[in-house]
Formats: structure tokens, sequence, C-alpha cells
């Protein structure tokens, strides 16, 4: 499931397409930063990241080929990368701003307030993917 370097540690899982999947990805990263000694509360953090950021490559993009979307985390020394791939086809994606009346749009919003940073791109569909310091 995942392969090793020097000093970063990555996986990356091709999971249904199906809403069923945040749940799987939330339990496997968990498990892994855990067995790697990541402190409970990046896990916490990465859990949230994960899920927002997997919720909206199945509600706004669309499956791969293989009727997958790909999610992967890099364990690197003092940071972890989250990344989602589905395989939509977006030109633009943006953090909009939260307020207490929206019932939806919010995910992310709370990856810009969560993570250092995050980012897209339209390599292979769209990926998106975030930056979540722990040092």
């Amino acid at each position: 499931m995942g392969r090793q370097h020097d000093d970063e540690t990555c996986v990356t899982v091709h999971l249904p397409y199906a809403p069923t999947s945040v749940r799987r990805a939330r339990h496997l990263l968990a498990g892994d930063l855990r067995r790697s000694g990541v402190r409970e509360s990046v896990v916490d953090d990465a859990e949230l990241v994960v899920s927002e950021l997997l919720t909206n490559g199945l509600v706004h993009g669309r499956p791969n080929a293989e009727r997958t979307i790909a999610v992967s985390w890099c364990l690197r020394p003092e940071c972890l990368w989250l990344s989602v791939v589905d395989g939509g086809d977006v030109d633009e994606l943006e953090a909009v701003q939260l307020n207490d009346h929206a019932l939806s749009g919010r995910g992310l919003a709370i990856v810009d307030h969560v993570c250092d940073s995050w980012r897209f791109d339209r390599e292979d569909g769209t990926r998106v993917t975030a930056e979540l310091a722990y040092a």
C-alpha cells in the first residue's frame, strides 16, 4: 500500500467512487499516522482534511476510468501532504468565505484554515493537495 523513501513515507489508495470511501480513507490514514507516531491532534486534523477533500471530489468531481478516486498521503520530516485525485476537470478552485447561513460549500475553507497551504492541478483529473505542518 505504501512506499518508503529516506525521509518520507507515501501511501496511495484507490477507493470506490462512493460516499462510504470517506470513512475508509479516514480509517486507513489515521491508522497509518498513529503507527508512525504522529501526535493525536495532527491525526485529527488530517482526518478532517482528508474527509473534506474526498467529499469535495465525490460531490463536485467525477470518477476516473476505473470508477475510483485516489487518496494519498506523504509523511515527511516536518509536514504531512494529503492529496485526492478524481477524474473531473475544473478550471478553478477557491475557498469560499465562511458564513453562518451557508449549508454547504465549507470544505476548502476548512482545509484553508487547518492547513498551511493547499493547491490544485489538473494533471490526470483534478488533484487537490494540502500541506499540514506538524513539527
